[in-house]
């Protein structure tokens, strides 16, 4: 059988990361779940450039390394790199839906690209994703993939 394939935006590393209370809790159900081997995980290059914004300018060199080596391919997680091919489709992607910002159309090219199901994100303005299921980080969004996958 296999492994479904789901993307991760990158807030929902700094959910996990960062945040607390529910809100880390529910970006952990999902990276459990990917760890277990029960989904496979999804992320673009372009997340770390994101997720490291907050820490380097803190000068936090600890949660710099964490995430270095958390967005690294593994096992459970593919880090595809933004391409030529990727960026030829999230102009695509922008030349149909304008209001597209460029960061979240490589995310979706991405998820497209690498044959995601579903595109995880707490960005509640990421409004387009054709081939997609876009699943809000929330207590449900782990529930809803498996829900959609049966």
């Amino acid at each position: 059988m296999t492994v479904p394939l789901i993307y991760l935006d990158a807030n929902v590393f700094i959910a996990a990361y960062e945040s607390q209370g529910a809100r880390s809790d529910h970006a952990w159900w999902l990276l459990e779940a990917i760890e277990d081997g029960e989904l496979s995980g999804v992320t673009s290059e372009l997340t770390l450039a994101e997720i490291l914004v907050r820490p380097i300018g803190e000068q936090d060199h600890d949660l710099v390394r964490h995430y270095q080596d958390v967005v690294s391919p593994a096992e459970c997680l593919r880090v595809p790199a933004v391409t030529r091919q990727v960026l030829v489709e999230a102009a695509t992607l922008r030349s149909i839906q304008r209001s597209l910002r460029l960061p979240d159309a490589i995310h979706v090219a991405s998820a497209r690209l690498t044959g995601c199901s579903h595109i995880v994100s707490d960005d509640r303005r990421l409004p387009f994703a054709p081939g997609l299921e876009i699943v809000q980080l929330g207590p449900h969004a782990l529930n809803t993939i498996r829900r959609t996958l049966r």
